[in-house]
């Protein structure tokens, strides 16, 4: 038996290596970073660009040499998603791989085609290869520039656009840019907000708009820009910095936000006279003043948080002032509430919430904001009050 042990093993070894023989090598594979997806002047037809990764070109940049780019954009046109990606596979000398796929931008102009992104967004949900952690954007303008913007610190303009979308440093930052997000509320047809990205430069990419999609209509149905979108992420109870700037004593005051809840409460349930309580809590610190006011005293910090507080709700009656009025659309999340916490009256209003009677706009919110600033800093004042 002991002369038989090193036969077995060879055996066995070649059973399990057996299982490797049909696998593509590293070398042979052509990693796609972030696709983007653009409308034609033929009706129908799109424009889908795919990022290639060069792994041999991030390693001689970085070592100093090479002058080759570390990305590559292949594109093509065509009715079928599937058959332009089948057409730049053939002008890859590698086999394309979407294990490491990180977002996918779509056009404006292809968003606000009835229909146009749900049926997009359903290839990419439904390949075994896609994660549900793949990032979701707009674009204005063309998708396919951002693909080129190459960022100073970053040699590939896929991990820039990703590492966008995830920053928490700016309060227009929305909840729902993964696909794992989107999927439930897409198809039952529910609204919601969406990351809007533009070019600003050859070298930067500016996110400071949300897109609002419509889900009964199936599209992109407008933009919140400025204060508008830092009020809907109030709304939506957004964990992530940032910061408002108000004003007090006729000087311009920032703070920086620390945390923020939001909850919504169902006061009157008639549905011709839907009426709803919103209620927000911040708490926030001093970044930035001009003037001489000493924070240190309870009565000037109080007066911040008086002026801090004005300014949230400004910014966020604004918010809810656009989507009820200009785009009739819950992007709030106020439906979603009652789907959760009053199903019946939900199943009663669902069919008329945005459309129809549209009881989504013609419901009343009234704001309750709390604010409370947690330190002034750590000096009391920024100048020398006049007289002293």
């Amino acid at each position: 038996m002991g002369n038989r042990a090193p036969v077995w093993i060879f055996i066995i070894s070649a059973i399990l290596l057996s299982g490797c023989w049909d696998q593509i090598e590293i070398e042979q594979r052509a990693f796609i970073s972030v696709v983007a997806i653009d409308a034609t002047d033929n009706p129908g037809e799109v424009k889908f660009t795919e990022q290639l990764v060069n792994p041999e070109n991030i390693s001689t940049i970085a070592a100093g040499g090479g002058q080759g780019k570390a990305f590559r954009n292949l594109s093509g046109t065509g009715r079928s998603l599937f058959e332009i990606n089948q057409e730049i596979a053939k002008k890859s000398s590698r086999v394309l791989d979407t294990t490491h796929l990180g977002a996918i931008i779509f056009s404006e102009e292809i968003m606000k085609q009835p229909g146009a992104f749900k049926d997009y967004f359903d290839l990419f949900f439904r390949s075994k290869t896609m994660r549900r952690g793949i990032k979701i954007a707009v674009s204005s303008g063309d998708a396919w520039e951002l693909l080129e913007v190459e960022a100073e610190h970053e040699k590939i303009p896929g991990e820039y656009i990703i590492e966008l979308l995830e920053n928490k440093e700016d309060l227009n930052v929305v909840d729902l840019i993964r696909i794992g997000d989107i999927d439930e509320k897409l198809y039952s047809k529910m609204s919601f907000p969406m990351a809007q990205i533009k070019k600003k430069s050859d070298r930067e990419i500016d996110y400071s708009e949300i897109a609002i999609y419509n889900g009964p209509q199936e599209r992109m149905i407008g933009t919140l820009k400025d204060d508008e979108a830092k009020g809907l992420s109030f709304i939506r109870g957004m964990k992530n910095n940032g910061a408002i700037t108000g004003t007090l004593d006729n000087e311009e005051i920032t703070v920086e936000i620390g945390s923020i809840k939001s909850k919504f409460t169902l006061v009157n349930p008639d549905p011709k006279q839907m009426k709803f309580a919103l209620d927000i809590k911040m708490t926030a610190s001093l970044a930035e003043q001009a003037g001489w006011n000493d924070f240190f005293k309870r009565e000037v910090l109080t007066e911040l948080e008086r002026a801090s507080k004005r300014k949230v709700e400004e910014m966020v009656k604004s918010a809810i002032k656009r989507l009820q009025e200009d785009f009739r659309t819950d992007a709030m999340g106020l439906g979603e509430y009652l789907h959760h916490y009053h199903p019946k009256l939900w199943k009663k209003v669902k069919e008329d919430w945005e459309e129809g009677a549209n009881y989504f706009s013609n419901s009343e919110i009234n704001l309750n904001v709390k604010l409370t600033i947690a330190e002034p800093g750590s000096i009391n004042r920024t100048t020398t009050p006049r007289g002293e």
